[in-house]
């Protein structure tokens, strides 16, 4: 686009052509899906839903010109690769991943989770408790990047909450909901989200995360079996700590009502160079761990059922 500021010239270097280990973000004058689903491989209905919320890397035109900061400083927020990873395989378990990227709509955050503050006039309905997302500028139309940079220098235009609402948050939750009503066939469903975090966290030295909301999300043999799993895969495994789950696994996971939803952290180290985006080498290790892990927990939710 001509006449952008300088850091806007980065979107014309979309992707690298012909190299297999690029996750190139795709900048887009409209993101015509908000969201892509793989079906499940077989004919046979999985009791598992795959998540993938943060790994969309389609950034809409309009959203790059609102933004004060660059593409790549963007793209540090994103959970650069899970989607590879996920699609490593044909797996049993259909994926939902966004296409959108997290920067601009944060789909595990409340639909009412809004900063006023941040917008040129009224919005209209926002949650009236002040969460501590909210406060990181980490709502549903986020504030702030990697290190509490932000993302606008400018309010927005009003008129971007309910727009952002409408064509991508509220279709992304519609579509995880009808996934989960077809899980739900089986006695007991399960869904996983899956996620990555930056290496050299401060007192984090986990490889995996697996978050519970402090067991309420999951039944306890859920969790047990996939702190168990990768525990034996000789990954740095730990349990809801420092993440727990986000808004998608608290309000979707409800053991009783027959529905357990863990999350899944990954450290992005284990198969991503976190300055380029691009796949480690050997990348492939952390996507079959994770694709094996997906096979594991259907087979066990098949056999155990509704225990």
């Amino acid at each position: 686009m001509t006449g952008s500021p300088p850091h806007h010239q980065q979107r014309r270097q979309n992707i690298e052509g012909g190299n297999p280990l690029a996750c190139p973000a795709v900048v887009v004058n409209t993101v015509e899906y908000p969201f892509e689903i793989i079906p499940a491989a077989g004919n046979r209905l999985s009791p598992v839903v795959v998540n993938s919320p943060h790994s969309g890397r389609r950034y809409p035109n309009h959203f790059l010109d609102q933004a004060s900061l660059p593409l790549d400083q963007l793209r540090q927020v994103e959970d650069a690769g899970v989607d590879r990873l996920l699609t490593f395989q044909p797996l049993p378990a259909p994926i939902l991943m966004a296409q959108f990227p997290r920067s601009f709509v944060d789909v595990n955050r409340q639909a009412d989770e809004i900063d006023a503050q941040m917008f040129d006039g009224p919005v209209g309905t926002t949650n009236p408790k002040v969460t501590r997302y909210l406060r990181s500028g980490l709502g549903m139309i986020p504030k702030k990047a990697a290190r509490q940079k932000d993302i606008y220098t400018n309010p927005l235009p009003a008129s971007e909450v309910e727009l952002r609402r409408q064509h991508y948050y509220t279709p992304y939750h519609k579509a995880l909901q009808t996934m989960i009503r077809s899980a739900r066939s089986h006695d007991h469903a399960l869904l996983l989200d899956c996620h990555s975090m930056p290496s050299g966290l401060f007192g984090v030295d986990s490889d995996v995360i697996i978050g519970s909301n402090h067991g309420q999300s999951a039944r306890p043999w859920v969790v047990d079996a996939a702190l168990n799993y990768f525990s034996r895969e000789g990954l740095r495994t730990r349990l809801n700590s420092p993440f727990s789950g986000g808004f998608i696994t608290k309000h979707y996971g409800n053991p009783v009502a027959g529905v357990s939803a863990l999350q899944i952290e990954i450290c992005r180290s284990c198969y991503l160079d976190e300055t380029s985006l691009e796949l480690k080498q050997d990348w492939s290790a952390m996507a079959s761990i994770l694709c094996r892990f997906v096979l594991h927990m259907d087979e066990l939710m098949i056999r155990r059922g509704d225990d």
